[in-house]
């Protein structure tokens, strides 16, 4: 038997989150609401598949493509408008040549196709509808219901005036003589219709509510399940039940409250704490924000339930990692051609400089010495801590002269051009206040900003002050004014 799976009439009541995908691909614990409808039909036996398209079908069938990953056959049908099953239906009727099971795309249930199929045929009626025992605050009387219908039925239906939703197809079939089978069983059904329903069928399955509903991911202890690749800080704390997807990383002192679900390739910045939640993948949450009651894509945000739409300009609150990592591989490459370029522009000081290294080696004149900076980084057991890396630099008092080797550093990536100063083991652990160690979420850098302000020999504090400061307000065009300020002012002494 082939299944149909089919629009839904109204994206617009899961606006904004159908603005960024398809409500196929809608995610419930983490995996796309079709998907979960996929694995059900798998489990059934059901491997033949249409999905019928109507809003951002190029996405739809990118992720699902073939269907192959899931061992069945997917294939496609694109409609303009979506007025109900029948007349999508009868789009694809020559590909319909049995008995057919359909479903929509906003369902999750845990129907028993097997038992739903046998009663069908027993019954020999041209249409069955699945009706739940016990019906769900969230179905209203005319929703949709998984039904089978016969090629015949589908045929006699395209004709009659009504046909938009399940009590308009059981008024043409009692019409048009189609003999209807209803299915009643205790399985359970939810209806996706709206951004609260969206995110109380979420905590609902997470909570264990649909039996045979697969939540990706381990159980590392009763209620929560982390994926593949997660970095979990010691000093976060979890509370059940709760979902963590892949490669997420969760940073010191991050609280997850009961009934949160986090995506995939997302980054909690130390201190957030995020109660009954759903935050989508590739999201970035900065350090020391509460959130509680939304739902959080990239930098959009929606408080429930209220429904108030936010979208927060201001990466270091909550950001897009996708763009974040954009503008990582275009620093990356700005930094490369740049350092590139005062390489070979102070190549003659460079190579005279080399040149009296090699005749006076007792001088120790090019050393490199062990630093630690740059963004943070865990060890399997979710300790933090900086980046380690050999620092090259001349035995100089003249602070320009003395940098100059660290131009190599820049190339091998690293540090940046800009940024804030590598430190030592020992001055590392002179960091005591929890502010102190902001300063690790912007990368180490040749130059700083502590370096432009008129200040050659500052003190720790005022370094650290700096530093911080940096760290949460450096952006590209202010790292070009710190370097060309540098640049003129590199000519004093430490």
């Amino acid at each position: 038997m082939k299944a149909v799976i089919l629009p839904t009439g109204n994206t617009e009541l899961l606006n904004p989150l159908t603005k960024w995908m398809p409500e196929f691909l809608l995610p419930v614990v983490n995996k796309p609401v079709v998907e979960h409808l996929i694995e059900l039909l798998f489990r059934h036996n059901i491997k033949d598949i249409i999905l019928v398209l109507k809003h951002m079908p190029y996405e739809t069938e990118k992720y699902f493509n073939d269907g192959s990953k899931w061992g069945c056959r997917i294939s496609y049908s694109l409609t303009r408008e979506y007025n109900g099953p029948i007349p999508s239906l009868g789009h694809i009727r020559s590909r319909l040549d049995d008995s057919f099971l359909c479903l929509q795309c906003n369902v999750i249930t845990n129907l028993d196709i097997a038992s739903f199929i046998s009663s069908h045929e027993k019954s020999l009626a041209d249409v069955s509808i699945a009706e739940p025992t016990k019906r769900d605050f969230l179905i209203d009387a005319k929703d949709f219901y998984p039904f089978i219908m016969t090629p015949q039925a589908l045929s006699l239906l395209e004709e009659a005036p009504f046909h938009h939703n399940i009590d308009h197809i059981l008024k043409s079939s009692s019409e048009n003589g189609i003999k209807v089978n209803r299915y009643s069983s205790s399985f359970d059904l939810k209806i996706i219709h709206n951004l609260n329903e969206y995110f109380q069928i979420n905590k609902h399955v997470l909570r264990g509510g649909f039996n045979g509903i697969n939540i990706p991911g381990k159980e590392i202890k009763l209620g929560v399940w982390v994926g593949r690749h997660v970095r979990i800080h010691r000093d976060a704390v979890i509370s059940s039940p709760a979902l963590i997807g892949d490669h997420t990383h969760i940073k010191r002192g991050v609280f997850i409250g009961k009934n949160s679900i986090i995506g995939n390739n997302v980054i909690l910045d130390m201190d957030v704490s995020a109660k009954e939640s759903i935050i989508l993948d590739n999201t970035y949450i900065g350090s020391h924000n509460e959130i509680k009651n939304s739902i959080i894509m990239k930098n959009s945000l929606i408080n429930l339930p209220r429904l108030l739409d936010l979208f927060i300009e201001d990466d270091l609150i909550i950001g897009d990692l996708d763009k974040k990592a954009i503008t990582f591989t275009l620093e990356r490459f700005y930094n490369l051609i740049l350092a590139f370029f005062l390489v070979l522009l102070f190549s003659p000081v460079m190579f005279i400089l080399f040149f009296y290294y090699l005749i006076t080696p007792f001088s120790d004149y090019l050393t490199s010495e062990e630093r630690n900076g740059g963004y943070e980084v865990a060890d399997l057991n979710g300790n933090i801590k900086p980046r380690s890396f050999k620092y090259f630099y001349f035995r100089s008092k003249n602070r320009f002269i003395r940098k100059l080797p660290g131009l190599f550093n820049v190339i091998k990536g690293d540090m940046n051009l800009v940024g804030n100063s590598a430190l030592t083991l020992d001055e590392i652990d002179c960091l005591k206040e929890e502010w102190e160690f902001m300063r690790f979420n912007a990368p180490s850098g040749l130059v700083h900003l502590w370096e432009t302000e008129g200040c050659n020999n500052p003190t720790w504090e005022e370094k650290l002050v700096s530093e911080n400061f940096y760290a949460a307000t450096r952006s590209f065009k202010g790292d070009l004014k710190i370097l060309f300020k540098t640049l003129i002012l590199f000519k004093g002494y430490e």
